[in-house]
């Protein structure tokens, strides 16, 4: 017996961009009157939309953004220093 594993495609790559930009937006929105922001994304898909969403708010806006990364160890989370 063979098995297949299918995906389901929720978004595509023009509406996963087109939510990343109305959350920068938002981001941007609350925090108008600040002149940096920091965004945090747990390494590796976290830190993705951190960076993407990073671009969005520094083209829309004056804020500065500080990237940082977290790496946790996903198997034991608990026990991972952060």
């Amino acid at each position: 017996m063979t098995t297949t594993t299918q995906r389901t495609q929720l978004l595509n790559h023009e509406q996963v961009m087109q939510k990343i930009r109305r959350i920068a937006f938002e981001i941007y929105e609350n925090n108008f009157e600040e002149s940096e922001i920091v965004l945090a994304g747990v390494w590796d898909r976290g830190y993705w939309v951190a960076e993407l969403l990073q671009k969005h708010i520094e083209a829309i806006s004056h804020l500065k953004v500080i990237l940082v990364r977290i790496t946790i160890d996903k198997l034991s989370p608990h026990t991972s220093p952060v």
